[in-house]
């Protein structure tokens, strides 16, 4: 239940993850056997089912790794949907305001630091009271825990976003910040071009918006390389052997 992510960062370490855009048990197995921290679970773009994700948490922790998930909405029910099945780590896409950021962190803790709904999944060890009061000391100590160890990413992704970002930044309980520079490009009319300098100008200012609230980037706390790119990319040299 602890904040893994968080516990590396006290003892100055980067969470290295790899990002899944579709269910594969035996990946997760060997992620874990290679030595990663967390995977993360692309919800918004990805091809996963409850059952899958399910699945996918089951052995992530049996091989010691965190589990964080992109959603593909904010909306309580999803958010919760994830939860339940054991996600430890939320990223919220397409924050654009201060209600979107508060949405977020409701729909990701329970009382008195969001909203989050009880549900009887895996997540809440299936409701079983015994296991709550011998593990947690009871339900109400289990929810203070839960809270405190989801680690939440909100994502800016859009020159709205940009534009609204110091009431953003007014709202308590999230954990960190990042970028979607492609959706970012396209919303200032330049599509395909996350490396073109206004887009890198926009980003390089709200990061020094984001450090100087006193808030933090992802960046301070894990990084992430996708599957495709430790394939392919990974796969040149030995390719060329």
């Amino acid at each position: 239940m602890r904040n893994y992510i968080k516990k590396l960062n006290s003892e100055n370490k980067i969470a290295k993850g790899c990002t899944l855009v579709y269910p594969s048990p035996d990946v997760v197995e060997m992620l874990g056997m290679a030595g990663y921290d967390y995977i993360r679970l692309d919800g918004e773009h990805g091809a996963f089912s409850p059952e899958s994700i399910d699945d996918m948490v089951r052995v992530a922790e049996s091989v010691g790794l965190y589990v964080l998930a992109r959603v593909p909405s904010i909306e309580p029910h999803v958010i919760n949907s994830y939860l339940d099945r054991g996600i430890k780590g939320i990223m919220g896409p397409h924050i654009e305001n201060a209600e979107n950021a508060q949405q977020l962190v409701d729909s990701c803790r329970f009382y008195p630091n969001g909203k989050r709904s009880w549900g009887g999944g895996r997540g809440n060890f299936y409701h079983n009271i015994t296991i709550l009061d011998k593990k947690f000391g009871g339900k109400s100590k289990f929810v203070d825990v839960a809270s405190d160890s989801i680690f939440i990413e909100a994502q800016i992704e859009t020159q709205a976003s940009i534009n609204n970002l110091k009431e953003i930044l007014s709202v308590d309980g999230i954990d960190a910040f990042t970028f979607g520079p492609n959706d970012l490009a396209q919303s200032i009319k330049l599509p395909g071009q996350p490396e073109h300098k206004d887009v890198q100008k926009l980003m390089n200012h709200a990061t020094q918006t984001i450090e100087e609230s006193g808030k933090f980037m992802s960046s301070k706390f894990l990084t992430s390389i996708t599957l495709a790119d430790l394939i392919i990319d990974g796969s040149k040299n030995y390719l060329k052997e």
